[in-house]
């Protein structure tokens, strides 16, 4: 239960422990660093984790504290934090990145504590989703612009390797048994195989037909993916290094204009996939922040207080 101090008992409204907000700008700060380290160094589920946690104590941070001088400190050096694994892709991308940010949290932390000063009770829902789209917008457009165009439109092997991994159930259920670091040649068979078994004519061969039948047919889809890819394909070599020199050689041959073009679809893409989602992203975090926010009340690291207020309105006399 929260205790509601009496107006003649009541603190002036503010920061009365100085202490309690390095606190809690230093917690957030180091979720930003560790979760944005996490995401660095391609560790996806971890970081994703992290960032929620982030997400969550940034929130948190936003209701409890008061004075814009301490938001905007915190909210700077938050973004401090979570833009410095990304230091090694510096350039002018990586600038107007870290802008964006930093000023969409800072926004998002102005709105809700001046939505928060227009309430007579506070709405806890409404200033954790109107915290939560700017915080969750600024986090998605500075990772999608920093990855994508200060990496010059460029992947690596461990980036496709990771994706490739995490979307191999995905791709099971299309080719069954696929292993990203399987024979290119091997697992064309495999599917070209499995499409044949369905065939009666293929059924009724011999076994050497059918693996001549095979081995034609593999041949034939290497050539319709050379021709339509414009890479030759290695049939000794893994997916995911067929896979990686595809995609190397396309975006090395996108002109400046044209990577620049291609790198704001995506992240329109990823803004609106996120957008669209939102309703499920905006629930758990609520919830997150509910615990937190509730748990600092019980143990009287906050408090909540009534005021007085006087209001200037204007009639006819």
């Amino acid at each position: 239960m929260i205790n509601i101090q009496s107006e003649e008992k009541q603190e002036k409204r503010g920061i009365n422990a100085p202490s309690k907000f390095y606190v809690l700008a230093g917690v957030t700060t180091l979720l930003g660093f560790v979760s944005s380290f996490s995401l660095s160094r391609g560790l996806y589920a971890q970081g994703a984790i992290l960032l929620v946690l982030f997400l969550t104590v940034f929130i948190v941070n936003v209701l409890l504290v008061y004075t814009k001088q301490h938001i905007t400190i915190g909210v700077a050096a938050n973004s401090v934090a979570f833009a410095i694994p990304f230091l090694g892709l510096f350039s002018l991308y990586f600038v107007i990145g870290f802008a964006i940010l930093f000023f969409l949290l800072l926004g998002g932390a102005y709105r809700a504590r001046s939505d928060m000063d227009n309430m007579v009770k506070i709405k806890f829902a409404h200033l954790v989703r109107v915290i939560s789209r700017s915080a969750i917008t600024a986090v998605l457009v500075f990772l999608s612009v920093v990855v994508i165009l200060s990496s010059n439109f460029s992947v690596s092997r461990g980036s496709i390797d990771r994706v490739l991994e995490i979307s191999s159930p995905v791709i099971d259920r299309f080719i069954n048994g696929f292993n990203s670091n399987a024979n290119t040649g091997e697992l064309l068979a495999d599917f070209v195989e499995a499409k044949l078994e369905k065939d009666q004519n293929y059924i009724s061969l011999p076994l050497r037909e059918r693996n001549l039948v095979i081995a034609e047919q593999v041949d034939a889809l290497i050539g319709r993916i050379e021709e339509s890819t414009g890479v030759a394909i290695n049939p000794e070599g893994s997916v995911s290094e067929n896979l990686y020199e595809i995609i190397d050689t396309k975006l090395s041959s996108l002109t400046p204009k044209m990577q620049l073009y291609w790198s704001a679809l995506l992240i329109a893409i990823l803004w609106l996939s996120v957008q669209s989602v939102g309703f499920v992203i905006h629930i758990p975090l609520a919830a997150l922040v509910f615990l937190i926010y509730e748990f600092l009340f019980a143990v009287k690291f906050a408090t909540l207080q009534m005021e007085t207020r006087s209001k200037e309105v204007i009639s006819l006399k």
